[in-house]
């Protein structure tokens, strides 16, 4: 499978009046995401009226550390399929053994917290493996420790292989709606039982 992601910036007037941005998106005979906003990061949201600070995530998110809270909430903000995403980590964070960890960087000094940016990593206490399953929040994006089949396709008809990365890690879900959400909780629970 071959992706190409393309990202133009404008207004949506401009983005709709635009004769290139038509004719590439014509060309697709597949989807095309819609276009939005690109994040803004503001350090105080009272000194600035007109910023968009995208959705307002109340409340923690499940299973993340305290420490990881705030980065994984401005990742969310963001994230269209947010509350899918949190109803993901509330059912999977929660199952018996699981703990949800950051990042261990490899410039980590001793004493620095686990960096909560890049993805969080479910993860079966006391087992050998892996996480069981890596969550990007701001893109709701699950990669699984499984290998596609026909039992995973029929299971997670919107999960997709990949053919690159870890051999172990080759399924991949966008939750997007409460349909990927069930899928991506089902491939969990495949995931979980396996390590």
């Amino acid at each position: 499978m071959k992706l190409t992601y393309v990202c133009f910036e404008g207004t949506p007037q401009e983005l709709d009046a635009s004769e290139v941005v038509r004719e590439l998106v014509q060309q697709r005979p597949r989807a095309v995401d819609t276009a939005r906003r690109t994040p803004q990061v503001v350090v105080d949201p009272d000194s600035d009226d007109d910023v968009d600070f995208g959705w307002l995530i109340d409340g923690d998110v499940p299973g993340v550390a305290e420490e990881g809270q705030d980065a994984v909430k401005a990742q969310l903000a963001f994230n269209p399929a947010a509350q899918q995403f949190i109803d993901f980590m509330a059912e999977a964070g929660t199952w018996e053994s699981v703990g949800v960890h950051g990042i261990k960087r490899q410039t980590l000094q001793e004493g620095e917290p686990l960096d909560y940016t890049g993805y969080l990593r479910l993860r079966r206490k006391g087992s050998q493996y892996g996480g069981f399953a890596y969550a990007f929040a701001a893109t709701g994006l699950i990669n699984f420790r499984l290998q596609h089949s026909d039992e995973i396709a029929k299971v997670a008809p919107d999960a997709y292989p990949l053919t690159k990365g870890n051999y172990r890690y080759r399924v991949n879900i966008h939750i997007r709606d409460e349909k990927t959400l069930k899928q991506a909780l089902a491939l969990a629970e495949l995931a979980y039982d396996a390590t």
